[in-house]
C-alpha cells in the first residue's frame, strides 16, 4: 500500500535525497496509540528523510518524537529490528532501529538517545512551520 501520489524526482531516484515539496499526512484511518514507552513523545510535523541499510533514502513525514524515538508517516514495509538512518535537515544522520510498524506509520527507538539540546531544536522547528 503507497499513500505516494505522483511521480519522484529524477534526482530522488538516482539516490539523492531531496526534502523540498510536500507530503500530506491527511489518512483515512487512525494512528496507532502506542504505550509503555519510557518517554512521553511530542506530536511534531516535519519532512525527513529514512533510509534502510543498502537502500536509498525515501521522504517520510515525522509525527512525532522524543529524544529516544519517533513515529514517522511512510509507505515503506518495514519489520521490527530493521535498522534505519533518519535525517533532518542540517543533522547528521541518526542511527535507529524499527520498533513496530502499523499501516503507513513506524515508530523507531534510536540506538543512542538525542541529546535534549538537539531533541529542543527539532521540537522548536516543528513549531516555526
Amino acid at each position: 500500500m503507497s499513500a505516494f501520489a505522483g511521480s519522484w524526482p529524477t534526482s530522488f531516484q538516482s539516490g539523492a535525497l531531496s526534502l523540498s515539496g510536500e507530503l500530506s499526512t491527511t489518512a483515512p484511518f487512525a494512528r496507532p496509540a502506542r504505550k509503555g514507552r519510557n518517554v512521553e513523545r511530542t506530536s511534531v510535523d516535519l519532512p525527513a528523510g529514512l533510509r534502510q541499510r543498502g537502500a536509498s533514502g525515501v521522504a517520510v513525514q515525522i509525527v512525532d518524537m522524543s529524544p529516544e524515538g519517533f513515529r514517522v508517516a511512510t509507505h515503506l514495509d518495514l519489520t521490527t529490528g530493521t535498522d534505519v538512518w533518519l535525517r533532518l535537515p542540517g543533522l547528521e544522520p541518526c542511527h535507529a532501529r524499527v520498533a513496530w510498524s502499523e499501516g503507513l506509520y513506524i515508530g523507531c527507538a534510536f540506538v543512542r538517545p538525542l541529546h535534549p539540546a538537539v531533541f529542543d531544536m527539532i521540537a522548536a522547528r516543528s513549531r516555526q512551520r
